[in-house]
Formats: structure tokens, sequence, C-alpha cells
């Protein structure tokens, strides 16, 4: 097991984390200057802190339920980009005070990628990860099993220019993937991981996983995944994890251009790679496997948009897969037919987010042009229409006129199942004073449908 110290990591290991307390009252706001959000706050809202930074979070690792202590645990990123938290008691409907579990300063011009990702370990620790962007990874510990209190432990794990880190827990070990900066002028990123046996104390060397290197002729070589899906083993199939990613960089430079859309599965048992076509690629994904076996979409010449700005990836009851991507502003599902990804356009907002119910189903989260509003559908059935079965206009407070982050908790319970945080436009590259909204969205109004109609796709294609 190998953990690196720099000097610069002495001093954040030497960082106490400290407990504050801070109220929870939804409250009457003004409008933001686009004039659609309301002068009274939807009960469904609730804000739970007022020191939001803005952090360009993936959707994954905002929080979770925990059924052992009926708790849901949450983090965002507060001032100076410190790890912030706070738990709901979903018995009583209490929250707890606001906890900075690790207070940082982060206040330089890219340090909005520090943001936070939670997940919980095999024995049942609370793990919160991020990565000091393009120079090392780190993460806290929680010192008690199902719990937020106490003081957290701190730990680097690795200094190798690493960003955007995805956490989750399957078959007993910890993982985190996350991309590697190889070459900030080519540019050039490759995607790996490490992994933990013992719930979070130690962790494995780095591993190298999908990688270009620095093979492609329009010097498209940055990896940016977005998000992954954990499918435990069932019967005489492996546990396996989902990822979809796209490619960005060029000739102009750092995430000047961008190309096409992938999704590959791995297998946590053996370390290795399989395309949507059942083709084993291996404990390395190169560039040409990319383009062979892992396309979703295909966008053509290097684009100097970024015309795939996110894109999300589930599993179907029968093992087939979903792929949810924006093209643009437009929301497009592809759906694996066991030959070919069939596409469909969904509709001309964003999707925010992408969640597996128990029951077979999925919902997806969406949110309008300047995230003025937010809508919830689901969809009984691969195939099948997605039906809204929610919609609010958003609340905003303290200055805030947009909310980037916005996502679903993991395995959460209606009475606060999406976390959101907000932020100024034009100030939240530059203020890390902590001044924007945090809030939660309790679905438990959510219907079958909101009003006839009301359903997607709006075309088919």
């Amino acid at each position: 097991m190998k953990i690196g110290y720099s000097l610069w990591s002495l001093v954040l290991l030497a960082l106490t984390p400290f407990c504050v307390a801070a109220p929870v009252e939804p409250a009457a706001v003004s409008a933001p200057e686009s004039g659609q959000a309301p002068a009274e706050v939807d009960a469904a809202f609730t804000k739970i802190a007022t020191n939001a930074t803005y952090g360009c979070r993936r959707p994954h690792g905002y929080g979770l339920y925990d059924p052992v202590v009926d708790k849901t645990f949450i983090c965002w990123n507060g001032p100076g980009m410190s790890v912030m938290g706070m738990s709901y008691d979903n018995a009583t409907g209490q929250w707890s005070p606001e906890k900075t579990i690790c207070k940082l300063n982060y206040v330089g011009t890219w340090d909005y990628h520090n943001y936070p990702n939670m997940a919980m370990a095999p024995d049942g620790h609370l793990l919160i990860t991020w990565a000091d962007h393009n120079d090392n990874l780190q993460i806290a510990r929680a010192p008690e099993p199902h719990s937020m209190e106490g003081e957290w432990s701190h730990q680097l794990i690795e200094t190798r220019n690493d960003c955007y880190p995805i956490i989750f827990s399957v078959d007993g070990r910890v993982y985190i993937f996350y991309s590697v900066t190889g070459d900030r002028l080519w540019p050039y990123r490759s995607f790996g991981y490490v992994y933990s046996d013992d719930s979070g104390q130690t962790w494995s060397d780095h591993i190298n996983a999908i990688d270009s290197d620095q093979k492609d002729p329009d010097h498209i070589d940055e990896v940016y995944a977005y998000h992954m899906s954990v499918q435990p083993a069932d019967g005489d199939q492996p546990a396996r994890v989902h990822f979809v990613w796209v490619m960005r960089g060029g000739p102009n430079g750092h995430n000047q251009g961008s190309r096409n859309a992938y999704m590959a599965t791995f297998y946590p048992e053996s370390g290795t790679w399989e395309a949507p076509d059942g083709s084993d690629l291996g404990e390395i994904i190169d560039l040409d496997e990319m383009l062979d076996y892992c396309t979703v979409l295909d966008t053509g010449s290097i684009l100097a948009e970024k015309l795939v700005n996110r894109i999300l990836v589930s599993e179907y009851s029968d093992g087939s897969l979903l792929v949810i991507y924006n093209n643009r502003s437009e929301c497009w599902e592809a759906v694996w037919d066991g030959d070919t990804w069939q596409h469909r356009k969904l509709a001309d907002i964003a999707a925010k987010d992408l969640e597996p119910m128990p029951d077979g189903s999925h919902r997806l989260l969406l949110s309008t042009e300047g995230q003025t509003a937010m809508e919830m559908y689901i969809q009984q059935e691969k195939g099948g229409e997605w039906v809204k079965t929610f919609e609010k206009v958003v609340p905003y407070a303290d200055g805030a006129d947009r909310t980037w982050s916005m996502a679903f908790i993991d395995h959460s319970r209606p009475e606060v199942d999406i976390l959101m945080s907000q932020l100024k436009l034009g100030e939240e590259k530059n203020d890390y004073s902590g001044s924007w909204p945090v809030w939660t969205v309790d679905t438990s109004s959510a219907a079958i449908p909101v009003a006839e109609g009301d359903s997607l796709p709006v075309s088919q294609e």
C-alpha cells in the first residue's frame, strides 16, 4: 500500500476539522433577475445552509440514505471549498447541526473543481473524497460507522495530478476512479483508479484504466468521465460498474475540442473491461478499442464546442444498457439493442441525473435553461415513455441565480430526495467566501402523471 506526502500535504493534514451549527429554515426569497423564480418557497424545498461555493460537481456522491440508522447523509463545498456535511433523521424529520468535516482554504482560479464525493465503506464508515485539482487526491473518513459525528481522519492518497474523482463500494472493496493530467500542453488525461480493502484506511497504488496514450491525431486525449452505475452481483452475473465518458482536448489546447461519447463496463472481480457488445477489452482501454467498441455517439469531426456536456448510464432489469446524454441543450436516450445503440430525443431541456429504482424502473431529473425549474420523469420499462411525476419552480436566495449542482441522493427517501447548491453567475469562479444556498427537495408529492400528456419523448429519430 502506498501513501505519498509532500510539504503541502502535511499542511493539509494539519488542518483540524470542527463542527459548527447553522439554522435550517424554509424562508421566503426574492426572485432572481430572470423573474421566473417564485416569491415564496414551495414546501418541497428546504434551505439547509447558506454557505455554499460553486463546485462543478458531477451527478454522483452528493449523499446517501443509510437504512441501518434511518438517516440521510449529505455533503457540499462550503467556504474555501471546505468539506461540509449534515445528516437528516428520517424517523424524526430533524436535521443535525451543519458540520465542517474538513476545513480547507482553496481560493484559486480553478479550485471550484475540488468538490466532495460521498460513499459508504463496507464497514459502515462514511467516506468523502475530493481532488486538489490537477495535483492530488484526498479522503476523509468518519470515526464511527453509520454516523457523521466526531473528528474525521484526513489522508492524502495520490499525488499524480489527479482530478474528478468518483467513489463507490462494491464486493467489499472501495474504489476511487479519477482522471490524471499527464501533459497539460498536449493536452492529455488518462483515467485510472485506486482501491481499498480495509474500508478506506489504506489504498493501493494507481492502476491505469482508460488511456488514449496521446495517440489521437487531433489531440483529443482527455478523458472526462461523468457518471457510473454500480450493479451488484446477481446469480451467475458478477458485480459490474458501467462508466460513461467523453473525450476532450484538441490542437487549441485543454478542453477546447470534443469528440464522441463512450461507454464500457468494469468488472471488479477481474479488473477488466467489457464493451457493450461483450468484447473483452482487458485491463486498459486504448484509443482504438475506445473508437471501435465503446462509442455510444459519434459526433463527427473535431468540435470547438462541448457537444455532449453530460452523460449518464444505467442498466435495465433484462441487462440492456441505458445511456442518457445532453446534446447541447437537448436530452437524448440511447439503448443498446444487442447490436447497436438506438437513439431517441427525449426533451428540449437538459438532463441532470438518472437513477435506477428497486422495482426496475428509472427516474430522470431534468432542468430548464438557467435552472429556473426542475422536472422528474419515470420510465417503468425499457422502451416505454418517460412520464412526468414532479415539476417545481426552483427557488433562489442570497443573491444566487443558477443551480449547477442538482442530483439525486443515493438510495434516497422522498422526504430528502434531491440535493442542490446554487451560485451567482459571473462570480462563481472567483468568490470562495461561501455565501450561496444549499437546498434539499422533498418529492413526496410525486404522482403519475402530473397532468395528462406529460410524457417523453417529444420526438423520435
